[in-house]
């Protein structure tokens, strides 16, 4: 007969997996990902919902992710302004709605 010890680690690893930080903090999607979702309609292009915002990601664009974050898929963009100022948006990747905006340090 199994111990309680033996019978609970599975459990046990596997939570530890899911309540890590990474885990948590989301995970970047890779291109095809990105690709499969747009053509399938799950998410607009980038390029139409930069157009919903145009004051604001003016200027420079510096990097683009697509993060999947509490089941929300999200694009990260990150802007140098024409007042340099380094900012982040967070877009709702099917709707183009801001989420949250940052200034980077």
């Amino acid at each position: 007969m199994k111990s309680l010890f033996a019978i609970l680690l599975p459990y046990m690893m596997g939570l530890t997996i899911v309540l890590s930080p990474v885990a948590l903090a989301g995970r970047d999607l890779d291109q095809n990902e990105a690709r499969r979702l747009m053509l399938s309609g799950q998410i607009r292009p980038l390029s139409e919902l930069m157009l919903l915002h145009p004051e604001r990601l003016n200027g420079h664009l510096l990097d683009v992710e697509l993060e999947e974050e509490d089941g929300r898929l999200v694009y990260e963009i990150e802007v140098l302004g024409k007042d340099g100022v380094v900012r982040e948006f967070y877009l709702d990747a099917s709707s183009g709605a801001v989420i949250k905006e940052e200034i980077e340090d």
